[in-house]
């Protein structure tokens, strides 16, 4: 057990460690780094955001287009001429984002073109995008990397947009030309910090359900409450990690990794309502289960909608957000009641603590969510808070899980303690007669094991042993000299037996020893002869009056045997009354 105790310190001193480390250099590290979630650029490019026309002429910076419910489904046409110092080498690309419209590009070649009327430059579908194809994710799955191919000859074309907003917070935004490669390395280096965040929230979470399994002396609420807040973690950093684009943009898929998203939102209401059962003191028996049961049956009812009748998924991150709204009613109605409570235990006072860490930190997902759903063009990143609270929020609750472990576990490990104190003769330190009786059980259960499997034999040597001479001793010298005297016998009994086997005292002046071996017979020998010269040596040494001596006997207990230990034991006992008779009589 000591062992396991030791291991389970130094994970825990490990995992904090590991925790305050990535809080530091993180929060660092990201903070520096992403003050601009869209793009951080450091190579060759040129912006065109100005300078795009309508059919009636009227100009616009394509950033600051805005459309109105009235403007959704409906067409509108603009136009852009590549200048003449914008360096077209062969490679480059028309870079930007864009959320919530369906758009085709095109390139015309005008009358004053060198290529007008060519049927190879002249006139060409260049690139399409449809918003929501696969009718999984609505109309709005977040921002796509858009990356528009153009040709050395589309210097001389005029460059046509045809967009088709889906909703009417759609935008545009970091519009310019360069090399597709670039745009796509520079894009993926800026949002490398949140996705880098992400991950790190994901293997927290699968290192807090890892701990679980090693926690030693934990309550079943408690190991509840690791689960949930690991599986919590795991939905968050999933969830986040799609939303960094990253892997949108390595892979594609911007439908399939939406619809995913969504779908996260709504699961993490469930651990999180498990989280604010566990680390409540007083909880409603059912809420958690409530809770379980809507998130199962809005997901399946959804996820049925899309696939057989083209619903979108979309609504998913709304229901989520009233859904954790809701889990935060709760934890403040279980605050209140914990406050309420006229037993006002530590553990209260900590479960409020972190129930209301919890509160805020469901607020301020549903807040991320809800502000994501009626987001704005200025609203180019979602979670940037949830994230920042996550963080903090792990720390508290780490610390009140750090603490709630150390406690426990000192709790086990004095209950150990006192387990090995009541096992232990305290005037000897050998093992007591309770400890010999629950090896008894131990061993009997075993061969009798053995015995049914027709496993290989098992064998061992029960030794029984008597203190002489230890009435006369206490009535000569007194009691204080007789303890002395058992003292010393368990001393040479125990380095006798050393690593081949246990020794016990059973009684004032009894003593029983088990020894083990391929041939216990040879054990016991070599036992016997270590303890008549472990006697002797104390013996010539001590130079006592009335010397030490003890008597002996013992017995082989087989798997073969049709008897018990028990008759073993007293095998062993008649052996040594009689070698306690022999010994009177040489005397």
């Amino acid at each position: 057990m000591k062992n396991i105790y030791r291991k389970h310190n130094i994970y825990l001193i490990v995992y904090t460690s590991i925790v305050l480390l990535w809080l530091v250099s993180v929060l660092f590290k990201a903070y520096r780094a992403e003050g601009d979630q869209i793009l951080v650029h450091d190579g060759d490019y040129y912006d065109i955001c100005d300078g795009w026309y309508d059919d009636e002429g009227n100009v616009y910076n394509i950033e600051n287009i805005v459309f109105t419910k009235a403007d959704v489904s409906k067409e509108k046409i603009i136009h852009y001429r590549i200048p003449e110092d914008c360096k077209l080498n062969g490679g480059e690309a028309i870079c930007f984002f864009a959320r919530g419209m369906d758009f085709r590009v095109y390139a015309t070649a005008p009358k004053d073109s060198p290529y007008y009327g060519s049927d190879e430059f002249g006139s060409r579908t260049i690139y399409e995008f449809k918003q929501n194809s696969a009718k999984l994710s609505g109309k709005d799955i977040g921002l796509t990397v858009q990356v528009v191919p153009i040709s050395i000859t589309d210097r001389y074309n005029e460059i046509s947009i045809s967009i088709v907003p889906t909703e009417y917070s759609a935008f545009i935004l970091e519009m310019r030309i360069e090399k597709s490669s670039d745009y796509i390395l520079s894009t993926i280096r800026a949002r490398m910090p949140m996705f880098i965040w992400s991950i790190f929230i994901i293997f927290f979470g699968i290192a807090t359900i890892v701990y679980t399994f090693f926690a030693v002396g934990k309550k079943r609420e408690d190991k509840t409450a690791f689960f949930a807040w690991g599986c919590h973690s795991i939905i968050l950093g999933l969830l986040l990690t799609i939303e960094s684009q990253v892997i949108q943009i390595l892979i594609g898929r911007p439908e399939f990794l939406s619809s995913l998203k969504y779908a996260m939102a709504l699961l993490i209401c469930f651990p999180s309502a498990v989280l604010c059962d566990a680390i409540t003191k007083y909880p409603h028996k059912r809420f958690s289960h409530i809770i379980g049961i809507v998130v199962a049956v809005l997901f399946l009812i959804e996820s049925a909608g899309a696939f057989f009748f083209n619903v979108s998924l979309y609504r998913l991150f709304l229901i989520s957000a009233i859904l954790m709204l809701f889990n935060m009613i709760i934890s403040f109605y279980f605050v209140i009641k914990e406050i309420k409570h006229k037993e006002l235990l530590k553990k209260s006072r900590i479960s409020i603590i972190v129930n209301t860490a919890s509160i805020i930190s469901i607020f301020v997902f549903a807040f991320d969510l809800g502000t994501y759903a009626m987001a704005s063009r200025h609203m180019t990143d979602w979670g940037r808070i949830a994230r920042v609270y996550h963080v903090i929020f792990l720390f508290i609750i780490l610390t009140y899980f750090l603490r709630l472990s150390i406690i426990q576990n000192q709790q086990a490990m004095l209950a150990e303690k006192y387990k090995i104190e009541s096992r232990t003769d305290a005037l000897t330190g050998l093992l007591n007669k309770g400890a010999y009786i629950e090896k008894e059980d131990e061993l009997t259960a075993r061969l009798d094991k053995v015995r049914e499997k027709g496993e290989k034999e098992f064998s061992f040597a029960i030794m029984a042993l008597d203190l002489n001479y230890l009435k006369k001793v206490n009535d000569t010298f007194g009691h204080e000299e007789g303890d002395r005297l058992i003292q010393s016998a368990s001393k040479i009994l125990r380095d006798a037996v050393g690593e081949q086997g246990e020794a016990y005292r059973t009684g004032g002046d009894e003593f029983l020893a088990i020894i083990y071996g391929d041939n216990p017979e040879t054990a016991y020998q070599t036992v016997v002869k270590k303890l008549n010269d472990r006697i002797a040596e104390y013996n010539d040494s001590e130079n006592k009056e009335i010397p030490l001596s003890l008597a002996y006997g013992h017995a082989l207990c087989t798997s073969s045997q049709n008897y018990s230990i028990h008759d073993s034991e007293r095998i062993a006992d008649k052996e040594m009354y009689e070698c306690k008779r022999q010994m009177k009589a040489e005397r």
